[in-house]
């Protein structure tokens, strides 16, 4: 039996494991701050295509969070293949007796204000999943009503969230299942498409509220309770995440929808849009494209026709399909389409999808499409319209191969990627000694697990026990 008084064993993580991308480095330094249990990852991002290990993001991620948790680490250079973090927080008698996993706050440090610069734009975002969780459970500590972290960067890249995505999507979600308020505020954009630029945004973290905790764990309810008034004189402070069992949750129905667009203030270089804007034709061809796909999804749900204009046809949609931001960018290039569907049970369900190829720049001489075997602009933009229509249909309704069996097996109110960032603070969230069982006899349907969220349980198993995401063994 391990000594309760000696540091928690370090870990050792294999960076090809499942996804075997860079979420697995950043859940699993998260998780090292907030339990003080070193951890070693070899073989960083080896499942990837091209270049492995550090990025310039990955790294600034593991600095950053090794200067506000006080902890060591070697490997944090670009290209390293293999990083160490080791957190310093002394471990403390109270958290031992009571077998509590998370650190101590009594020795935590923290300052209400930091900045993080990366020199090319590299995603804000996933610097963010690394330092956030760990912000989340020591910023009372800073002595401020929340901590600022300003981050430049990229908002608007591959693979990544994007600023739009975070606001509407992540930061409302984040609050409906229990977590502090998040707020962020966009400075500026930064592309990874079209000439790179850095972008800027400040993210603005209330931390979770401390709670009484007596020496035998209890709260302080259930101290009250018991009338061990002797007891609370010698409570400790202690912060929890909240628990959160999803299938508590209902997805509800669908409220409304909005889009976000952002595309250059350019004609096509092609004559057939009638000199539409890109931006206002991807405007008008997504709600379009939206409206055909609710009505096959329900007849009742959309009564537009198509042949009606723009704004009449609006007057007749059941589910409001209004226009969240409309932004136009500098660079042709620059194309980033956001579906997101309110619920009736205060939940947000997005799908997102950013241009990937360049278009035609006007004023050049190109030999045309048909010509060179190749698609339009407007080709190009239709088919990205409909794909990300279909994502986000995707996301509302299960797919033909996933009709579930199993009368009691359900997907969850979250769309696939919102999921993957819940895994941790589920994970975290069941620590308590005082587990709660899940109210809802309906399962979650594991069908709808991407492979990032099964990587998030696995890497959650090895930094905090089987147990932690409701497994035992």
């Amino acid at each position: 039996m391990a000594d309760p008084d000696s540091p928690p064993m370090p870990v050792h993580l294999d960076g090809r494991t499942l996804e075997g991308g860079g979420q697995l480095m950043r859940n699993a330094l998260a998780l090292s701050a907030l339990t003080g249990r070193a951890v070693t990852l070899d073989h960083i991002r080896g499942n990837r295509k091209g270049k492995t290990g550090l990025r310039a993001s990955h790294a600034a991620a593991v600095k950053l969070l090794a200067e506000i948790s006080g902890s060591k680490v070697d490997g944090d250079r670009v290209g390293s293949q293999s990083v160490t973090f080791s957190p310093q927080t002394p471990q403390d008698t109270l958290r031992q007796k009571n077998n509590r996993i998370l650190i101590s706050l009594n020795n935590v440090s923290v300052q209400p204000e930091y900045n993080v610069h990366l020199s090319s734009p590299g995603s804000v975002f996933l610097i963010f999943q690394a330092f956030y969780p760990y912000l989340l459970y020591v910023g009372s500590r800073a002595g401020s009503e929340c901590i600022k972290v300003t981050v430049t960067g990229g908002t608007n890249g591959t693979d990544s969230p994007s600023y739009d995505y975070a606001a509407q999507v992540m930061a409302p979600n984040f609050a409906r299942l229990g977590l502090p308020p998040l707020s962020m505020t966009l400075h500026k954009r930064g592309w990874s498409v079209g000439v790179p630029e850095i972008g800027s945004i400040s993210f603005f973290i209330h931390p979770l509220a401390p709670v009484g905790i007596g020496p035998d764990g209890l709260n302080d309810s259930e101290l009250s309770t018991q009338g061990a008034k002797a007891e609370t004189e010698t409570m400790a402070a202690e912060t929890r995440f909240p628990r959160i069992n999803i299938m508590d949750y209902e997805r509800g129905d669908i409220t409304c929808i909005e889009l976000t667009v952002l595309a250059p203030d350019e004609p096509f270089s092609q004559k057939k849009t009638s000199g539409a804007t890109v931006r206002n034709f991807v405007k008008g061809q997504t709600r379009r494209a939206l409206r055909r796909a609710l009505k096959e999804l329900n007849p009742s749900i959309s009564e537009a026709s198509d042949s009606q204009s723009d704004e009449s046809s609006e007057q007749d949609t059941r589910i409001p399909i209004t226009v969240h931001i409309s932004e136009p960018t500098s660079h042709i290039s620059r194309l980033y389409i956001l579906i997101v569907a309110h619920t009736s049970t205060g939940f947000r369900i997005g799908h997102d999808i950013l241009l990937r190829k360049n278009l035609n720049k006007r004023g050049k001489k190109k030999s045309h499409a048909k010509d060179e075997g190749q698609k339009s602009d407007v080709d190009v933009v239709s088919d990205l319209i409909d794909e990300c229509v279909q994502g986000f249909m995707g996301e509302l309704v299960p797919d033909s191969n996933h009709e579930s069996d199993h009368a009691f097996q359900q997907r969850s109110c979250l769309d696939r990627h919102m999921r993957d960032q819940i895994v941790v603070f589920e994970a975290l969230g069941g620590l308590h000694r005082d587990k709660t069982k899940t109210r809802s006899q309906v399962q979650e349907d594991e069908r709808y697990w991407t492979l990032h969220t099964r990587t998030a349980q696995w890497v959650c198993m090895k930094m905090l026990g089987d147990d932690s995401m409701g497994r035992e063994g």
